[in-house]
């Protein structure tokens, strides 16, 4: 059975939780979108970051990407400095993922793990801590 197109997200001190489950569309993209710059508003006075969750996401149309690249260049001018991805190691994800974002480019603030523990780790380690480290609270 395909998981529901899907996402929850919640704020911890200045870090930006986020699961997302299921294959994106368009109009899924641009909803989260708009949820993800709200909460980013109220973080921007100062550097934040976000984990996210993707092991039960399964993938994006292709209309997803510049979308979800629009949004993270606007994360970035509204003070988003750093972001750790949370999924088994899966090539076409890590491909896709690396086109919503110049993953190269950001490679010192971009991290990929295999659980939220060392996500939120790291995080906090580039000083982004957080009350419940859990994906979902």
């Amino acid at each position: 059975m395909m998981i529901k197109a899907n996402y929850f997200i919640r704020t911890d001190n200045n870090v930006v939780i986020v699961h997302v489950k299921g294959a994106w569309d368009l109009a899924i993209a641009e909803k989260f979108s708009q949820e993800f710059k709200k909460v980013g508003r109220q973080l921007n006075h100062t550097p934040w970051a976000h984990l996210v969750y993707f092991d039960e996401w399964a993938l994006s149309t292709p209309d997803v990407e510049p979308v979800i690249n629009e949004m993270l260049v606007w994360a970035q001018v509204n003070n988003m400095t750093h972001t750790a991805r949370v999924y088994k190691d899966h090539a076409l994800k890590t491909y896709q993922l690396n086109r919503m974002l110049d993953a190269e480019k950001h490679k010192d603030n971009i991290c990929h793990v295999e659980n939220s523990s060392e996500g939120f780790a790291w995080l906090t380690k580039h000083g982004f801590h957080v009350t419940t480290a859990k994906v979902v609270a």
